[in-house]
């Protein structure tokens, strides 16, 4: 008898749990949406899901910050070694 309530317990809650979690993602994407047509800026889902779209494609994926048109040359620089002084750093004008 304890058993079959407790199974009962389970369900109920597990149900409520769903349906708790339903209402949030629908209130979600309702706040989601509104933000968008206001501000002009996409959800942050959508904005992750087209980077993975975009890496499937076979397109190399670029943090947000970076140009589009970014050169893939290698450029060959000069080293040079800094010795340390010890009295001030004048600065050149």
């Amino acid at each position: 008898m304890v058993g079959w309530v407790f199974k009962l317990f389970l369900a109920f809650f597990g149900l409520v749990l769903m349906l708790g979690m339903l209402v949030f993602l629908m209130l979600y994407i309702v706040w989601a949406g509104l933000r968008w047509l206001l501000t002009g800026q996409k959800p942050q889902v959508a904005v992750v899901w087209q980077r993975y779209r975009d890496m499937r494609r076979g397109g190399a994926w670029r943090p947000a910050g970076q140009a589009q048109g970014m050169s893939d040359d290698v450029v060959d620089v000069e080293v040079r070694e800094v010795k340390p002084t010890d009295g001030p750093v004048k600065l050149l004008k």
